[in-house]
């Protein structure tokens, strides 16, 4: 097995569902068990077209670390049942948001790990994966605004964000990772509205990350408030303050 943590990590959640690799399924004694795996195939392939960043690809219930007991705390309850059935929340269409205005308290991380867990557990379902296209998408918003604001001038660049922005609208479970930064004009505005309006009419479930909280948001200088009432409709708010974990991380 390749010592890249990533690498392991995605064996280790293939293990946990995979009949071949969990042992539930017996093979015969001189079948050699490798990343040829159909589930393995498809599993990477996922992970590929989502685009999370190599910083948050370990990202996943294994490794992650609620705030408190799920038992008694209202918050980690929440995180707990988006984690343990993510399926279930792309299935039923709910949206999430996770806000604050401290940096550094987890609200990428969760949310990556939510869009990996719902990777491993639903990859081999032929209705949220097609090998062809992302069953969930990560996009850093402001890396998008500043992508997309001159599109109009460019044909490749338009051609690429017409791509883009029907992958945003129809992927399963779409990530838009701090949302609000960055300088936002009204082609921005446009065009995030066309994906958030979409979304909400088709019931697709969406993870939103943002260091602005939602009276913030809807001031005309950031989204505005048509955008924001839209991803708030289905969506469980929760409050990710708490202290700064990057901080934590020691060299």
């Amino acid at each position: 097995m390749s010592n890249d943590p990533y690498v392991t990590c995605q064996s280790c959640v293939v293990k946990d569902w995979c009949g071949r690799r969990n042992g539930s399924v017996s093979l015969p004694p001189d079948y050699p068990l490798n990343s040829e795996c159909n589930g393995f195939i498809m599993l990477e392939q996922a992970l590929k077209l989502a685009r999370v960043p190599r910083e948050y690809r370990n990202a996943n219930k294994a490794n992650y670390e609620l705030p408190s007991d799920p038992t008694k705390d209202e918050k980690s309850a929440k995180l707990k049942r988006f984690l343990d059935n993510p399926v279930g929340m792309v299935k039923s269409g709910v949206n999430l948001a996770l806000l604050h205005p401290n940096k550094g308290t987890g609200k990428t991380y969760t949310a990556c790990s939510i869009l990996n867990e719902f990777i491993y557990k639903g990859c081999m379902d032929p209705e949220l994966f097609d090998f062809e296209n992302p069953m969930a998408l990560y996009i850093k918003f402001g890396t998008w605004a500043n992508r997309n604001r001159d599109r109009y001038r460019d044909d490749a660049m338009y051609d690429e964000t017409i791509r883009d922005m029907e992958q945003m609208r129809e992927v399963p479970l779409l990530v838009l990772d701090d949302i609000g930064s960055g300088r936002i004009t009204p082609v921005i505005r446009d065009l995030i509205y066309d994906v958030i309006d979409y979304r909400k009419e088709e019931t697709k479930s969406t993870i939103y990350t943002s260091n602005f909280v939602d009276s913030v948001l809807k001031q005309d200088d950031y989204l505005g408030e048509i955008i924001v009432s839209r991803m708030m409709y289905k969506s469980a708010v929760i409050d990710m303050g708490g202290r700064d974990r990057r901080a934590d991380i020691k060299f």
